[in-house]
């Protein structure tokens, strides 16, 4: 039988004695060209060393950790099993680096990120990532989320800490650490991090933020968006007094808030649209219009304020109610049935009961409760036989109680003119609303890069025993969140000037106009190329790239010769 393909692909049945080996590539050679143009290994190398650390150093260890990650995500352990199918050429490593990786020198590599000389790697990175690939700095986004932790962790006495805290992936049970991203508005690439102890309030990682940020692009003229958290009188002061610049929520609680939701309940006011946004959600439902009034309205210390009215959020704080108050008044129902049964109860405690529902349900202003009381008497004779005029009798009083629940609906009418309805705060006095309101609807970006680290990469839960080392393993993801994030901005950014539309990237080759980098290296995951000994001599079988994948080539600009 020949061994000369027609294709590609190793013929079926090789001759008796011949040697069939599979060579697998996958997305490796592009994860290697985004690292190259990082130069991560050289800015390691830069910052913690390279001596007195084996046969493979940090850099080329950490390297290697990316490619796990992005490739094969899951818990960190048995690093060398699943390196077992991957060629040392893949990876660009020596057969003795090769042998060398396992757990236990990943973890020295974990521990090297978190070393004070480590330190100086996420500036550096910083500064390659904004140069290298040529990321506009104009406005910063800035979110937190919590990375969960199984475990005791009862020697967590450093900084950060693993401990309880506000935990966003609801498990309160749960220790954690909060891992802080900033991303640019250029494609939501992250630029800039941080890992704090679990037990770190939102409202005092800004600062810091902002000063890194500040030190990174050389100026403080740049735009920091920010969630409610941001919205405190010591941050946003400490922003403008550099000449910085804020985009932000007004939390509930601030006095301007309330006095002006109580305006709107008792006047209403006239909404103007200013942006109309497609339905995300659901694809057939209304439009999201966004509405402003006119007027000017301040901060006590002088910022903007911007009022916005969502058709989308409207309707969805008017089911929020609408459920809140099914609730209470199922609840309300129980306790009615109840006291028909229960005679110890007295008007106080059913009072409270009520108003521990109305509380728990957030329905207090939009029902009315009345403890209504009732007596029964009942006579009941003292003597047996039949009863006559002269047989004593004992009155017994029944006392029970009942509910009475109303809506209030003008309090519920009242209440609808809220709905939707938020301010922003922002020192730009010239920008128009329509601006300011479209660089906060780029903030849902970031919570997208915290869905990818939750869901793709699986970064939690993390089972490391260490917390350094645990802190390590979020600095790990956060470079494989750049290279992922860069990877995805280069195919878009690629289709905008080729002006490609759609790409055959989900399943059964279904179209998107937005494809995100796991369908990209998806579409790389089963390249590879073979070869066939028979007698001393050996025939290589080319790879054969499919016509999206030479596409996708040419987008990340990743040069064909990396798959020959």
């Amino acid at each position: 039988m020949t061994l000369r393909p027609r294709t590609g692909q190793p013929p079926r049945t090789a001759p008796p004695g011949a040697v069939h080996r599979t060579h697998h590539l996958g997305p490796h050679p592009i994860i290697t060209h985004f690292l190259e143009r990082l130069t991560l290994e050289a800015i390691i190398r830069g910052c913690v060393g390279s001596a007195r650390q084996g046969v493979v150093d940090h850099a080329r260890t950490l390297a290697v950790l990316v490619h796990n990650l992005l490739v094969s995500p899951g818990p960190l352990y048995r690093i060398a099993t699943w390196l077992a199918p991957v060629e040392p050429d893949v990876l660009d490593l020596t057969s003795a680096q090769y042998a060398a990786i396992n757990d236990d020198r990943v973890a020295r590599a974990l521990d090297a990120l978190t070393s004070e000389r480590g330190r100086s790697i996420w500036f550096r990175l910083a500064l390659r990532i904004i140069k290298q690939f040529e990321l506009t700095t104009q406005r910063f986004h800035h979110d937190t989320t919590s990375v969960t932790f199984q475990g005791a962790y009862v020697t967590a006495h450093g900084d950060p800490q693993i401990t309880h805290g506000h935990n966003k992936d609801h498990r309160p049970d749960l220790k954690q650490l909060i891992f802080g991203l900033t991303a640019t508005a250029d494609g939501a690439v992250p630029v800039w991090h941080d890992v704090h102890s679990g037990n770190r309030t939102d409202d005092t990682v800004h600062r810091s933020t902002v000063d890194a940020l500040r030190a990174l692009v050389g100026h403080a003229e740049f735009i920091y968006v920010a969630d409610c958290k941001l919205c405190t009188a010591d941050n946003l002061r400490h922003i403008a007094q550099y000449g910085g610049r804020f985009v932000t929520v007004m939390p509930r609680t601030w006095k301007e808030d309330q006095h002006f939701r109580a305006r709107l309940r008792e006047q209403g006011i006239r909404w103007h649209p200013i942006l109309r946004l497609p339905n995300h959600r659901h694809k057939d439902g209304p439009p999201n219009i966004f509405a402003s009034c006119a007027g000017s309205y301040t901060t006590a210390d002088g910022y903007r304020i911007i009022w916005i009215r969502s058709s989308q959020k409207a309707a969805e704080d008017a089911q929020g109610r609408e459920r809140r108050l099914g609730q209470a008044q199922a609840a309300l129902r129980e306790l009615h049935d109840k006291l028909a049964r229960c005679r110890d109860r007295t008007r106080r405690g059913i009072q409270q009961a009520v108003a521990k529902i109305l509380r728990e349900t957030g329905t207090r202003l939009f029902l009315q409760v009345t403890v209504k009381r009732h007596v029964e008497q009942r006579r009941r004779y003292l003597r047996r036989g039949r009863p006559t005029a002269e047989t004593p009798v004992q009155v017994d009083r029944h006392t029970t109680y009942a509910l009475d629940v109303r809506r209030d609906g003008a309090a519920l009418a009242r209440e609808r003119r809220t709905d939707g309805v938020f301010p922003l705060v922002t020192n730009l006095t010239k920008t128009s609303k329509r601006e300011v309101l479209s660089m906060y609807k780029f903030q849902p970006y970031v919570e997208r890069r915290f869905s990818l680290l939750k869901t793709d990469l699986e970064i939690a839960p993390v089972y490391l025993k260490k917390p350094r080392r645990a802190a390590g393993l979020l600095h790990a993801y956060f470079i494989a969140l750049v290279v992922a994030s860069l990877i995805e901005r280069e195919v878009r950014n690629g289709m905008q000037h080729r002006d490609l539309k759609t790409l055959a990237l989900l399943p059964e080759h279904r179209r998107t106009p937005t494809p995100t980098w796991p369908r990209i290296l998806e579409a790389f995951r089963d390249v590879r190329w073979y070869e066939v000994e028979l007698k001393g001599e050996v025939m290589a079988f080319p790879i054969e790239l499919t016509q999206l994948q030479r596409t996708l080539l040419e987008l990340l600009g990743v040069p064909a010769e990396a798959y020959q």
